[in-house]
């Protein structure tokens, strides 16, 4: 039996009504969406028009669900991450973790290679100093959410392997641990893309679809730049969520 809404609750009517959508979007065992559209909504709820816009602007706002203009109301394919800004470094996958979610990784590369033009420059390198280069994707329940590829500056003779990568869940755990290498704070700038063919198959998205790309500096304890790190992450999926503060 499908819920409805408690006439008696002094909970406002779209509070209750996006309440009874999220649930009813995360519902494993649910095999279909439940219908979107202004017009059946309000049949099932038996309310206005002026709650079930404030509930569908909710869901949207909070990420669970997409608007096209003439075409509809969507729910978001799959995965729902709306990553607070206070998200410590490093602190991605125990945050899904936190959030009920299973990330796991999958190394792509990793090898010491020269760095590239933009990342010499951020990290103020000399021309032909090696990296550490590490490229891999973050899924959460096997499904694609982020493809990152990172540049470390460590001793020439760190190379850890697939492996030991895939299982300590994030770099900066592990150079901490066997180099004693603390990263404290990071400069970040996030703009939207089209996937490139290499991004649109990491991500199971198609050659330009929008994606939310994030390029951050790291730096050290003792404030020098140690790590460059460019993510790129499936923008239906994928919401920062901001404090501003007068």
């Amino acid at each position: 039996m499908k819920r409805t809404v408690d006439r008696s609750s002094p909970v406002p009517l779209h509070s209750q009504i996006k309440q009874i959508l999220i649930d009813e979007l995360q519902d494993p065992d649910r095999t279909a969406a439940p219908v979107l559209t202004e017009n059946g909504l309000i049949k099932r709820f038996q309310v206005s028009r002026a709650p079930i816009r404030q509930a569908l602007k909710g869901l949207a706002d909070e990420g669970f669900v997409i608007r096209h203009r003439a075409k509809g109301t969507f729910p978001v394919r799959g995965l729902n991450v709306r990553l607070p800004s206070a998200v410590e470094i490093g602190g991605l996958s125990r945050y899904l973790t936190e959030q009920g979610m299973k990330p796991t990784s999958r190394v792509l590369d990793v090898r010491r290679v020269e760095a590239p033009e933009e990342v010499r420059q951020a990290l103020g390198l000399e021309p032909g100093e090696e990296l550490l280069h590490l490229k891999r994707v973050i899924l959460v329940e096997d499904s694609p959410l982020v493809l990152a590829a990172s540049y470390l500056r460590t001793p020439p003779g760190f190379l850890p392997g697939k492996e030991e990568l895939e299982r300590s869940g994030t770099i900066f755990s592990l150079v901490e641990q066997q180099l004693g290498i603390v990263f404290t704070h990071g400069e970040q700038n996030i703009w939207a893309a089209g996937a490139t063919g290499e991004e649109a198959d990491a991500l199971d998205v198609k050659a330009g679809d929008p994606v939310l790309v994030t390029v951050t500096t790291m730096f050290k304890a003792d404030g020098y730049p140690g790590l460059w790190r460019r993510a790129v992450h499936r923008a239906e999926d994928f919401k920062y969520a901001l404090s501003i503060n007068r």
